[in-house]
């Protein structure tokens, strides 16, 4: 089985290579001519991103299984590579080496912007709301409700901030959905809980600079 699902990585590879030198040209570039990559869109059909989603969606570019299967990507390619809530979809173990990946696809001083469950805010949650994990249940652990909806990553900031420098990132910040470019749509960057009277941001903003 596993030699199997090796093959299938390859052919995908393989076909998904073809089909970016086939399909380089045309695919769509932000107003100011950057290029930007929004990896795990989801159902989301942001203006002059191209998509990439492991479900073939009508709006997908190009379908991976893996984050890390966009090696296919030439070196240099995306001025933006944007993620919401998906690194904690790959196995901590693995999530380092697609931070890796995505610095070899962006340009020199070219942007990964993320943002994932922010663990500590969640634990101010659940603190809060008495120790009860009914509210935070869904960010730690994901939706469940399809095949890749499973969450097997915990990140703060300091972890966050840490395997960026190891990928080879020279600066860390943090970033608004409300101020930053190239984000007039809402996600999961934005999801907040309320307990009693408060509410409280649970998804954790950085930005890095290759």
């Amino acid at each position: 089985m596993a030699i199997v699902q090796k093959l299938l990585k390859r052919v995908r590879r393989y076909a998904n290579a073809l089909k970016w030198k086939g399909s380089n040209a045309r695919l769509p570039r932000a107003d100011d001519g950057s290029r930007l990559l929004h990896l795990g869109c989801g159902t989301i059909d942001a203006e002059g991103f191209v998509n990439i989603d492991a479900r073939p969606l009508p709006h997908v570019h190009f379908v991976v299984k893996e984050l890390a299967e966009v090696k296919f990507i030439p070196p240099g390619s995306f001025d933006l590579v944007y993620m919401s809530h998906v690194l904690e979809h790959v196995p901590h173990q693995a999530a380092g080496s697609v931070l890796e990946v995505i610095h070899g696809i962006l340009r020199p001083g070219g942007i990964c912007r993320v943002a994932v469950p922010d663990f500590d805010a969640l634990v101010r949650i659940y603190e809060a709301d008495g120790r009860s994990l009914e509210r935070i249940i869904f960010p730690l652990f994901g939706g469940q409700d399809y095949p890749y909806n499973f969450h097997y990553a915990a990140f703060n900031e300091a972890w966050l901030t840490e395997l960026f420098r190891k990928a080879g990132f020279r600066e860390v910040r943090g970033w608004n959905p409300d101020t930053c470019d190239h984000h007039d749509f809402t996600d999961a960057s934005s999801l907040r809980v309320t307990v009693g009277d408060t509410s409280y941001p649970i998804s954790l903003n950085l930005e890095a600079v290759k």
